[in-house]
């Protein structure tokens, strides 16, 4: 299940909060965007009918995602409060199904990473760094896996951003 709006507004929510660490957007900005999500998933888990608690770590997710907790991304982000609920819902499927089948509430192909990243990273601090990277690396494969193409993702350079589910042996 795609919640595009909602995407859109975790993203925005993640990112003008790093921003706003930097002193380059307004906190009352941010803090309007913060309402504006926490409204977003509030209404997403009526729907279920729960009540939405953001978390404020990431502690769920390492339960079966263990290698988030050194992933180059979760580090840069989480201490502007950036969690993973906030770019990828609540995702109460997901975190309840032991056989790691369910996808969470919102995710991203390749071709929206940019695009989602940019909503509150404008643009690039370092435009040159990237034609350097597309240089260098175009046609080959990253140490993290990823084979680089004419267009580079965000997590082509930062981070790998790969979930790893613990295992779930079936009884027998």
């Amino acid at each position: 299940m795609r919640l595009t709006g909602l995407a859109a507004l975790t993203c925005a929510l993640g990112l003008l909060a790093s921003l706003a660490l930097a002193g380059q957007v307004a906190s009352s900005r941010v803090e309007r965007v913060k309402r504006q999500i926490a409204r977003e998933i509030a209404a997403q888990a009526a729907l279920r009918g729960v009540k939405a608690q953001l978390p404020r770590d990431n502690s769920g997710c390492l339960l079966c995602h263990a290698n988030l907790e050194d992933e180059q991304l979760v580090k840069a982000h989480l201490p502007a409060g950036v969690t993973c609920a906030l770019c990828h819902g609540l995702s109460f499927e997901h975190k309840n199904d032991e056989t790691s089948r369910t996808k969470p509430d919102v995710t991203y192909g390749r071709a929206e990473v940019a695009r989602f990243c940019r909503r509150c990273h404008v643009k690039h601090r370092n435009p040159q760094a990237v034609a350097q990277f597309l240089e260098q690396w175009k046609g080959q494969t990253r140490p993290n896996g990823r084979l680089i193409l004419q267009q580079a993702m965000c997590t082509d350079c930062h981070g790998t951003h790969v979930m790893v589910a613990v295992p779930v042996r079936s009884g027998g």
